[in-house]
Parts: structure tokens; sequence; C-alpha cells
């Protein structure tokens, strides 16, 4: 088995545990082509832990100083992101949650590319 291997099996371990907090969540890809035209992309039925973001776990995350109270953290396994197409990540995306737009803040990996951490914030 390899560390790639590893990574995603701590991945699906992880929803598994806590499948109580998934939601279907739709990605939008937002590419700007830097004039006043955005092209847009839905991904719909992305499984995302939904979760708040904790004192002791922030620390250990590249972006905690951009977290504010009312961000919420969003979980995806990388290889749902990959077999849907998605394999640009960027902050002008947006994840929907129902009726709730959130936009990416900024996001981070383990170094299999296994599970990304969003941070989100409500449009």
């Amino acid at each position: 088995m390899s560390l790639k291997d590893t990574f995603n099996d701590v991945a699906d371990t992880i929803f598994e545990i806590f499948s109580s907090l998934i939601v279907q969540a739709t990605y939008i890809s937002v590419y700007s082509d830097g004039f006043d035209t955005d092209e847009r992309t839905e991904y719909q039925n992305i499984s995302m832990i939904e979760d708040t973001f904790s004192e002791k776990d922030v620390r250990y995350l590249p972006f905690y100083s951009l977290i504010q109270p009312t961000d919420i953290k969003g979980l995806i396994k990388g290889r749902e992101l990959r077999d849907r197409g998605i394999v640009e990540y960027s902050t002008n995306d947006i994840i929907r949650v129902g009726d709730i737009d959130y936009s990416i803040v900024a996001y981070a990996t383990d170094p299999a590319k296994a599970l990304y951490t969003f941070l989100l914030r409500k449009v």
C-alpha cells in the first residue's frame, strides 16, 4: 500500500466517522476572463463535511489568520473532486449548500491531496 493510498483511506474513515455532518454541496468553478464575463461550471452532489473551526485545530492551518467567527470549514475528498473533473481550485470559486452560497476564502490539503479543507464565508 502506498502513502497516497493510506491518505485516501484516512479521508474515507473521516467521512465514515463524521457521516452525520455530511451535506450535499454544489461546487461552482468561476473563470473570469479579466473583463465583464464570468464563466461558471457547476458540479452538483459533492459530499462535504460541514463544520466550524475550533480553537485547537486552527493553529495547524496555513490560513488560520484569515478565519472569522462566522466562517465554516468544508472538508471534501480530493478523489471526489478529481473524479468530477475539478482539478484547479480558486478563491473565485463558490460552494453552495442548500440555498446558501459560500465563497472560498482559502484552502489547504495534505501531501497526497486526499482531503481538502476549505475556509468558507457566506456570500
